[in-house]
């Protein structure tokens, strides 16, 4: 798992741990999809976080009584925020994003993106999240993880000209690299498979328990390139390296000034599009050109939702 998913993991379970005070390790772990082990490093991660000034466990304090877990956040977090514009509007497009994730597990959340709009006087339509990929389907699969229960996915795979139906039972969710997945048990092939949310067409809850329990140990689905994945070239300046951290790359050109073209193959065009257009200009597609018109496409929906209705 890279670096970029291990924070933003530890990003949402602040304030998922923030609502449900004395959670257990057990119930983190399967919400985040993640070992009991890992739950415990990211909460002495989060416990060594601070800031120019501040030592380890000045911004939260975490303590673990038995299985339980108590996080408090410092005073310090309470001052006024004062960000610039760009950091403004990241803010907000990046919690709109968990909103959208988990909203229904955070009733909260939506209201927070609203007071953040309304204290930054940001507009409800000038920072959004275009495409969600997969995100309709998570609050269903999410309760299905939880409740234990089959869920009927209508999933286009890699050969299928259209969706299909597949009766899982769900084990856990992931998300890598932007995207969402889910594992479970697949009754029409009988083993074990990964969905990626972003080919569910449709979902449905049944209400049927699941039969086939996940193994003792998951680990996160690993992205293994495919025939049909795309190939992209990316030339990214020196301020725009930490594209490299969001992506696979099979290989890394370094370049005299500090950037480095990265030749990669992927099946999710889409998120390597957000990726450049959240470098604002420090990325560019040198190839394909289909990525290159996508990205396009993209800034001008961004300014057109910009500009309003007029």
């Amino acid at each position: 798992m890279s670096a970029a998913a291990d924070v933003a993991r530890m990003l949402t379970m602040v304030p998922w741990l923030l609502e449900r005070p004395g959670a257990s390790l057990a119930e983190i772990a399967e919400t985040f999809g993640v070992s009991e082990s890992r739950v415990r490093a990211d909460l002495g991660h989060l416990d060594f976080c601070g800031l120019p000034g501040l030592g380890g466990g000045d911004l939260f304090e975490v303590g673990i009584v038995g299985d339980r877990v108590l996080l408090r956040m410092a005073d310090e977090l309470k001052r006024p925020l004062r960000p610039t514009p760009r950091e403004a509007l990241r803010l907000v497009v990046t919690v709109d994003a968990v909103a959208e994730a988990l909203g229904e597990e955070l009733p909260t959340l939506r209201s927070a993106v609203d007071r953040i709009r309304a204290a930054l006087d940001i507009p409800e339509r000038s920072a959004d999240v275009l495409e969600p990929d997969g995100v309709r389907t998570l609050p269903l699969l999410r309760r299905a993880v939880r409740e234990h229960r089959q869920v009927v996915l209508e999933y286009q795979g890699r050969a299928d000209a259209t969706p299909a139906p597949r009766v899982v039972d769900p084990w856990a969710l992931h998300v890598l690299d932007g995207t969402w997945y889910l594992q479970g048990h697949d009754h029409g092939v009988g083993d074990r498979r990964v969905f990626r949310l972003d080919r569910v067409a449709a979902a449905r809850l049944t209400d049927t328990e699941a039969t086939v329990s996940a193994p003792s140990h998951l680990d996160p689905p690993r992205y293994v390139p495919g025939p049909d994945d795309v190939a992209v070239v990316l030339t990214l300046s020196p301020r725009g390296r930490w594209v490299q951290d969001a992506v696979t790359a099979d290989e890394v050109v370094e370049q005299p000034d500090g950037g480095a073209t990265l030749h990669l193959r992927t099946d999710a065009p889409g998120f390597v599009a957000q990726l450049v257009l959240m470098a604002a200009g420090e990325a560019v597609v040198e190839e394909p050109g289909e990525l290159r018109e996508m990205v396009r496409q993209r800034a001008e929906q961004a300014l057109q939702r910009a500009a309003g209705p007029s």
